[in-house]
């Protein structure tokens, strides 16, 4: 292996490898944090609306109204933010970099225990294929995204509700005989 060799073979492992490990990895603990935040943030919502519940049990009608009106509210941002936590996905995002940062992790192994005399092609092209994989996940979870809203749009439509890409029904006027008779 020649000194440019070498040098190639140090300033990719440093520069492509380990900085997209890095990557990965912070990406990994960021959406696994967002996940657990989620879930507690739900949860301590449905605690409150529960407590509310409870604690209208023992009131008079005026304060149970108010606390049964707060249990509603506090259930219904619990949804929401269920709803935002299924919309972004943090469990397949989380999954997906680990997924890459693992399988980098091996292709770093394969890079730096390489022979001297190893063609560095069949290497870089196992990492680079790790990349290309990762991308096509992302066009994988765009295309469920679509076809998700694809079949909810078919479904609102079936139930005969208006969406955005097919609007309210309009009266159509016939059009007036032409003046010749035709």
């Amino acid at each position: 292996m020649t000194d440019r060799d070498s040098e190639f073979q140090a300033l990719y492992q440093e520069l492509r490898i380990e900085d997209q490990k890095k990557y990965y990895d912070d990406r990994c603990k960021e959406y696994e944090a967002a996940h657990r935040q989620a879930v507690a943030v739900r949860n301590s919502l449905l605690g409150l609306a529960a407590l509310a519940s409870i604690a209208g049990q023992f009131t008079g009608p005026t304060v149970r109204g108010a606390l049964a009106v707060a249990a509603a509210l506090l259930a219904a941002l619990a949804v929401a933010v269920t709803g935002f936590e299924a919309l972004i996905g943090f469990p397949q995002l989380t999954k997906l970099y680990t997924d890459a940062a693992r399988n980098l992790a091996v292709a770093e192994i394969n890079w730096t225990t390489r022979a001297a005399d190893a063609d560095p092609e069949g290497d870089l092209y196992r990492v680079e294929e790790i990349f290309m994989r990762e991308m096509s996940q992302w066009g994988q979870l765009v295309s469920e995204a679509a076809a998700e809203a694809a079949k909810t749009a078919e479904e609102a439509v079936a139930r005969g509700q208006p969406t955005a890409v097919q609007p309210e029904p309009t009266a159509v006027q016939p059009e007036p005989p032409a003046a010749d008779g035709r």
